[in-house]
């Protein structure tokens, strides 16, 4: 990457990256690391909850950095992050309802953003700008009018779309229901809009990727998966053959389709799951739950530890973890964690989505929630099963998952980009079938 070395990113995201306690600020972190490798980067966000109150902020004074590896000043040119406005004030609805952009998107376009947005563009001169999500499209005017014209990349952590109109099929009550169908529907427009503003896209799975291309045929699109640290969670599952009693349940609860899916679980399927095995016990590790989260601490056998400093501890002894989605998108950053860490996973096909697995060689998947328990049964009463997933599993994500090996496909796009926009001789147009991560 020698040609790339004075290369400069902007990384444009909805919120800042640390602490590492949500699946977009983990890829936000691993992808700054490794284009760091390469580049020059500036990192430019919202602040998250409570990190910075008043105006713009540099690291050092936006908020703690507990782990060493949270420390983005140390890989980054500069980070800046902004107070964001209040989200789904009564204006942004009615404007989100009448207007060309939908709430998802006014939630997170500012005047304040834009400013700050044109005075770093100004300053920086940057190559490129890697924008984290449709969310932040409401800027593409801004970006677009850049006078160096960076090369512009969406960074697709899900079909926005497609989880909302998921949702709406499984919402509590027929209003929802038809509120997440009609923002669903405004929004799958306004992708299609997006789709070709910019010059790259990228997506966490041949999945997304296909669909993307299937709205726009002939996109420049390439899959660069979700990942983990593999050697950070080397042995945190304890041994493959020991006896467990834990099942967990990990993700932030204060995303919901992950506090969906658990509250229906603990409710409906954990009673006859704890009938049959009376010792186990089912730990629901998550920041922020809700009220209705909090609620199932009042379930026997269940506990509810709400934001943790490190999750592993709670592998140890954990029998299983359990995806029980039912809606949702992207792909889960959890579940290759519990892969990494020799704990065996037993998902629904949706919560699976997105990743490599296959049933009974990677993890249990099954067809639906109330399949789980069964698996469940299956995994203690044969504990030859459990060697085997942990030990495939395992290797999985450290040949495709582990994130040195995603960053390497993030260079080739980059370097593959970078040369075709210099206009490199021989420079092929990138393909992302030959620069994707070898199939399973």
């Amino acid at each position: 990457m020698s040609s790339m070395r004075q290369m400069r990113i902007l990384y444009f995201a909805p919120r800042s990256c640390w602490p590492l306690d949500t699946g977009a600020k983990l890829r936000n972190w691993h992808f700054v690391r490794q284009l760091s490798r390469f580049a020059r980067v500036t990192y430019l966000s919202f602040a998250d909850d409570g990190a910075v109150r008043n105006g713009r902020a540099r690291m050092g004074a936006a908020g703690p950095a507990p782990h060493p590896m949270n420390d983005i000043a140390q890989i980054t040119d500069q980070v800046l992050t902004l107070t964001q406005e209040k989200p789904n004030s009564l204006g942004k609805i009615l404007r989100g309802a009448v207007g060309p952009l939908p709430l998802v998107v006014l939630n997170y376009t500012t005047s304040a953003m834009r400013q700050e947005l044109a005075r770093v563009l100004d300053e920086g001169q940057f190559d490129a700008v890697q924008v984290e999500s449709v969310h932040l499209a409401g800027y593409l005017p801004l970006l677009r009018a850049a006078r160096n014209r960076p090369l512009l990349l969406c960074d697709w952590h899900n079909i926005e779309s497609e989880v909302l109109s998921r949702y709406s099929k499984n919402a509590p009550d027929r209003l929802r229901g038809l509120a997440a169908f009609a923002l669903a529907s405004q929004l799958a427009g306004f992708e299609r809009k997006v789709l070709e503003q910019f010059d790259a896209h990228l997506t966490v799975s041949e999945r997304d990727r296909e669909k993307l291309l299937a709205l726009r045929p002939g996109l420049r699109a390439f899959a660069v998966d979700n990942g983990v640290h593999v050697d950070e969670f080397a042995g945190a599952g304890g041994s493959a053959s020991a006896p467990r009693r834990r099942i967990v349940f990990v993700g932030s609860m204060d995303y919901r389709p992950n506090a969906q899916a658990i509250v229906a679980f603990a409710r409906d399927l954990w009673p006859a799951i704890r009938a049959a095995r009376p010792e186990w016990r089912l730990t629901v590790v998550g920041r922020n739950p809700g009220p209705e989260v909090r609620a199932l601490r009042a379930l026997p056998g269940v506990e509810v530890t709400g934001t943790v400093p490190d999750v592993r501890p709670y592998y140890a002894d954990a029998l299983a973890s359990v995806v029980p989605l039912r809606i949702g998108g992207g792909s889960r950053l959890k579940i290759l964690e519990a892969l990494a860490a020799g704990v065996p996973v037993v998902s629904t096909e949706l919560g699976a989505e997105g990743l490599a697995l296959r049933d009974r060689e990677h993890a249990l998947i099954t067809r639906n929630p109330e399949a789980i328990g069964g698996a469940l049964l299956e995994l203690d009463a044969d504990p030859a099963l459990r060697v085997r997933l942990c030990a495939a599993g395992r290797a999985l994500v450290q040949s495709r998952y582990d994130w040195s090996v995603v960053g390497d496909t993030l260079a080739r796009i980059y370097q593959q980009l970078h040369q075709q926009r210099r206009g490199a001789p021989g420079a092929p147009a990138p393909e992302a079938a030959s620069l994707a991560a070898p199939a399973y």
